[in-house]
């Protein structure tokens, strides 16, 4: 439709100038010939019949005659005309004078199977009598080269029509059919599949090779948050399973028979226990849950780093205590972050490392200011973790013993995850390091803010609260 509107435009446009082509010849003519005929009447020196005499010698002659005149006086008799002019071009077609001895507009008028273009112009005298003359110039030829102008344009656009529609409706087929590919592949992913993907080396248009990357990059996404989310509901129905199992087999043996008010209180604090394992767990998957909310605010606020870590130490004494461990502090930083958060992460790596430490070691606590950043290391002695399981130890529910029995000291495997999600939402890093000589390392970076960035975190905590 476009191409279609362009070429009439282009059509009209050249049409257009064709015609006023033709009307600037016919008034250059009209003028032209009526400047000689003034001419004619200032010699003669008003005298009417030179001009008469004028136009018959020009057009009495010819068959095919250019123009065609008739002189008239003031009060409309005639004095002379181009002979058989009345025949064809009577003297009440002519326009009336349009005075100044200008010709007036020109009127159209049909004879004998010819067109005219018909105008009045006085002519005056050197003693200021006026002549006035019936002026008709012959366009049959012009006209009839406009009249096959516009039927070879009409005809033009008559085949062009049915052209363009087809050339249109291929050319769109053809520009579509990478989309259509596209969605044809989006209609045919279901959560049970989500391993299709355009192929990229496909010759696809430059103007959709970035569309086809970031569709496949997206179906990855998808895939990965699926197999993760199943990875989720299964790893969800493990951890319920077991304590609920124990909470119910404990009760259950308890119920078989009767029993001692020892025996009772016994397997009430061991279903109390499951419980309050039952609890922890909870609460850290309802963490977890709101920290991947998008716009989840942070309370950010400058603390001193130490006094935060020697709380969480005093905390965890009676803890590390009981394997003989000692947990030492070392270095001072001014934080910037959530202090609540930062208490809770520091609170699951130490956790981790009490659990893991060799009896009797000792566990450090380093702090330090980088350029940007503020360094939180944990250090423990103890049994390295293989280099397979270090990518995946901040994943939800990892756990480095493929049987995941919950013995005594046994945790979650939400700890670190959640570290890593508390990292995250500060804009930081955690890292994990392990091998036999060195022992395992947390690092937990978290970015220094600028003093325009902590004023408007201050503000967006405000308005979160």
């Amino acid at each position: 439709m476009v191409a279609l509107a362009a070429m009439m435009l282009l059509a009209g446009i050249v049409y257009w100038r064709v015609s006023a082509n033709f009307n600037a010849e016919h008034q250059d003519f009209l003028q032209a010939t009526v400047a000689r005929l003034q001419v004619e009447l200032d010699q003669a020196d008003g005298d009417a019949h030179a001009v008469v005499d004028e136009i018959i010698r020009e057009t009495g002659t010819s068959p095919l005659r250019e123009y065609q005149a008739r002189v008239l006086t003031v009060d409309g008799d005639t004095l002379g005309e181009s002979p058989g002019m009345d025949l064809d071009l009577p003297r009440s077609a002519f326009p009336a004078d349009a005075g100044g001895g200008h010709p007036a507009l020109l009127a159209e008028w049909q004879a004998g199977g010819r067109r005219f273009a018909l105008t009045t112009v006085v002519l005056h005298g050197p003693d200021g009598a006026g002549t006035r003359v019936q002026y008709a110039l012959d366009v049959t030829r012009d006209a009839s080269l406009q009249a096959d102008f516009r039927r070879v344009i009409a005809l033009t656009l008559l085949l062009l029509i049915p052209l363009l529609v087809l050339a249109g409706r291929w050319v769109t087929s053809r520009g579509l059919a990478p989309l259509t590919r596209i969605t044809q592949a989006a209609q045919s992913i279901t959560p049970a599949d989500l391993s299709s993907r355009l192929t990229s080396t496909a010759p696809w248009p430059k103007e959709l090779r970035e569309l086809v990357d970031v569709f496949n990059a997206m179906l990855a996404r998808l895939e990965e948050a699926f197999a993760r989310l199943s990875r989720f509901s299964a790893d969800i129905a493990h951890e319920l399973r077991t304590p609920l199992g124990h909470l119910r087999g404990e009760l259950e043996v308890c119920l078989m028979r009767q029993r001692s008010v020892e025996d009772y209180r016994g397997a009430m604090e061991s279903a109390l226990d499951e419980c309050g394992r039952l609890t922890m767990l909870i609460e850290n998957l309802l963490f977890t849950a709101r920290a991947e909310r998008v716009g989840q605010a942070l309370h950010r606020e400058r603390f001193e780093a130490a006094q935060a870590c020697a709380w969480i130490i005093e905390q965890q004494a009676a803890q590390a205590a009981k394997r003989s461990l000692v947990v030492r502090l070392q270095g001072d930083a001014a934080i910037d972050a959530d202090p609540i958060l930062f208490r809770q992460a520091l609170i699951n790596v130490l956790t981790n490392a009490i659990r893991h430490a060799s009896p009797g070691s000792e566990i450090g606590i380093g702090l330090t200011t980088a350029p940007g950043h503020v360094e939180i290391r944990v250090h423990n002695a103890g049994e390295a973790i293989p280099a397979q399981h270090l990518p995946y130890l901040f994943d939800r529910f990892y756990q480095v013993d493929a049987a995941r029995q919950r013995g005594a000291g046994r945790g979650t495997g939400l700890g670190l995850s959640i570290v890593a999600a508390i990292m995250e939402m500060h804009g930081g890093t955690a890292q994990i390091a392990s091998t036999p000589a060195a022992g395992t390392t947390v690092t937990m970076r978290f970015p220094q803010l600028t003093g325009a960035d902590r004023e408007a975190s201050i503000v967006t905590a405000s308005h979160a609260a």
